[in-house]
C-alpha cells in the first residue's frame, strides 16, 4: 500500500484535530490531541504538492507557452488569453496561509522543543523556504516578518526584494546546521517513513537547499557573484529528485493535474499542444512523445501560442495518473549550475553541466541518455560563445526540459531572462493585455484585499516584478 492513503488518513485527523483545539469543547477521544512531526510532515509535503501539482502545473503549462486550449472547449481560455482577476488565485494563497505554513511552524516548534530533532528542523525549514519562494516568486510581497514569524490578522507585508533576503537568510541558515547531528538524529527520530519527498535522507535534504538557494541567489547574480562561486566548488547540489510520487491510477488519489483536468472534468480534451516547443525540440527527441499524445500516423501536431485549436490538428498534452510532482529535480540542479557558470564566462564547465542536464532530463521521462547523446552532437550542441549566447542556450534547452516537470518554473525563467525569445523562438502573443505584455505574476487574493488592511492593492498580471527582465 502507497503510504498516499496514509495521508489522507492523516489530513483528515489533523483537520479535526485543529477544529477541536478552537472551539475547545466536546473533545472526540477518537481522534489524537496534538498531531505529531510525524503526521504533520507528510501533511505539509502533499499540501504542497497539492498546489504545485495543480494551479501551478496548469497556469505554468499555458503561460511558459506548451499548451493552447481546445477550440471545441472552453475550460481554460481564460489563461491562454490572460483574462484574470483577484479572485483568481486566491486558492494558493489561502492554502499556504492557512495550511502549509501554520504546521511547518508547528513542526519547526515541536523539533526544538524535542531537542533531538534536527533531522525534522531541517526537513520543515526547508519546506518553508521553498514555500515562501513559491509565495514571492508568484505574488511578489508577502507577509512573512508578520503573518508566519508573528501571528497577526492583519499582517504587513515583507517586500519583494526583502523576500528574496529573507529567503537567501534562511537557505544559509539551513546550510549551517550540523549534517552530522541531523543524519543521527533521523537514526533517533525517524522520518522515513513520513517524509514522502526523500524518505529521511536528510544530506538529499541538504543538497535540495543548496539547489534552492543557487535559485535564487541567480536572480540577481551580480550581487551574489561570490556566494554563487563559493556555492559552485561545494559541488552538493540534488543527486535524485525532489518528488512527491505517492499517488494511485484511482479517483481522488492521482496526480493532482491528472485528477482534475481528465477524471473530473465533463471533457478530457482541453489541453493541446503549442508549436512553440516543436520549433525548439528536435523533430527525433523521443521526449516528444511522453509530452503529447500523438495524433494519427505518429506525429505531434500543436498550434502558435494564443489560437485555439481543433483536436484534429494539434495533440492533446500527455497526463499521467501517479506521474510525480516535483519540487525539483537533477536536471533543475545542473541547467542551474549550467547557466551560473555561463554568466561566470566559464564555457567548458558551462557546457558540461548543460550535456549532463539534457541527459537527466532525458531520463527522468524514461528516455535513454544515449539518445541526448546524439541530439547533443547535432541539434542540441553547446556552442561557446558570448555570456548571454550560452546563457540563452542553457535556458532554450531547460524550458525544452520543464515541459512535464517544472513549467511553472519554465514561466519564471521566461519573465527573468526573457528566453526562449518571444516573437522569434516562441509566438509573441498577449491576449487581453496589451501588445508585448505578458502574465509575470498571480494578482493578490481577494480574501486577503477584504479583509487585510495592510494587504498590498492587487497589481495587473503584467506587472513586472524587480527580477523580471
Amino acid at each position: 500500500m502507497k503510504k498516499f492513503f496514509t495521508i489522507l488518513a492523516l489530513s483528515a485527523a489533523l483537520v479535526a484535530t485543529s477544529c477541536n483545539k478552537w472551539l475547545d469543547i466536546n473533545t472526540n477521544p477518537n481522534y489524537v490531541g496534538e498531531a505529531d512531526m510525524a503526521m504533520l510532515m507528510p501533511t505539509i509535503q502533499l499540501m504542497t504538492a497539492d498546489k504545485v501539482g495543480y494551479e501551478l502545473s496548469l497556469y505554468g503549462s499555458f503561460w511558459a507557452q506548451y499548451v493552447v486550449q481546445n477550440a471545441n472547449t472552453n475550460q481554460y481560455y481564460t489563461i491562454m488569453t490572460n483574462d484574470v482577476t483577484n479572485s483568481t488565485f486566491t486558492s494558493p494563497w489561502t492554502y499556504f496561509y492557512a495550511s502549509v505554513l501554520p504546521r511547518i511552524r508547528e513542526v519547526v516548534a515541536k523539533a526544538e522543543e524535542k531537542g533531538n530533532a534536527s533531522n525534522y528542523t531541517l526537513e520543515a525549514k526547508a519546506m518553508l523556504a521553498y514555500s515562501l519562494y513559491l509565495l514571492t516568486s508568484l505574488y511578489g510581497d508577502v507577509a512573512y516578518t508578520e503573518g508566519y514569524l508573528k501571528e497577526t490578522q492583519t499582517p504587513k507585508f515583507d517586500s519583494a526584494q526583502e523576500m528574496q533576503g529573507i529567503i537567501i537568510a534562511l537557505c544559509e541558515e539551513i546550510r549551517a546546521m550540523d549534517a552530522a547531528k541531523a543524519a543521527a538524529d533521523e537514526v533517533q527520530n525517524v522520518s522515513v517513513s513520513s517524509d514522502m519527498v526523500f524518505g529521511g535522507d536528510t544530506d538529499a535534504w541538504f543538497q535540495f537547499v543548496n539547489t534552492l538557494y543557487l535559485k535564487v541567489l541567480l536572480r540577481d547574480f551580480t550581487a551574489n557573484k561570490t556566494k554563487i562561486q563559493n556555492l559552485l566548488a561545494e559541488d552538493n547540489f540534488l543527486a535524485q529528485d525532489a518528488a512527491f510520487d505517492n499517488f494511485a491510477n484511482e479517483a481522488n488519489k492521482s496526480n493532482p493535474f491528472y485528477e482534475s483536468d481528465r477524471r473530473q472534468l465533463n471533457t478530457d480534451a482541453n489541453i493541446r499542444c503549442c508549436s512553440d516547443v516543436l520549433n525548439v525540440l528536435s523533430a527525433t527527441d523521443p521526449r516528444l512523445k511522453y509530452y503529447y499524445d500523438e495524433n494519427p500516423g505518429g506525429v505531434v501536431m500543436g498550434a502558435p501560442y494564443g489560437q485555439t485549436v481543433k483536436p484534429e490538428s494539434s495533440s492533446r498534452l500527455a497526463l499521467y495518473p501517479t506521474e510525480a510532482v516535483y519540487f525539483s529535480t537533477v536536471d533543475e540542479a545542473l541547467f542551474l549550475q549550467a547557466e551560473a557558470y555561463a554568466r561566470l564566462n566559464n564555457a567548458v564547465a558551462a557546457a558540461a553541466a548543460y550535456d549532463a542536464a539534457v541527459k537527466a532530463a532525458f531520463v527522468r521521462v524514461g528516455c535513454k541518455a544515449a539518445d541526448a547523446t546524439a541530439l547533443l552532437a547535432t541539434s542540441y550542441l553547446f556552442v561557446p560563445g558570448t555570456v548571454e549566447s550560452m546563457v540563452e542556450q542553457v535556458i532554450n534547452q531547460k524550458w525544452a526540459s520543464n515541459v512535464h516537470g517544472l513549467p511553472w518554473e519554465s514561466w519564471f525563467d521566461l519573465n527573468r531572462t526573457g528566453y526562449p525569445t518571444r516573437g522569434t523562438t516562441i509566438t509573441n502573443e498577449s491576449g487581453v493585455l496589451a501588445a508585448g505584455n505578458y502574465p509575470r505574476r498571480f494578482i493578490y487574493s481577494k480574501t486577503s484585499a477584504d479583509y487585510n488592511p495592510n494587504s498590498p492593492a492587487p497589481l495587473a498580471v503584467d506587472e513586472k516584478m524587480w527580477w523580471h527582465k
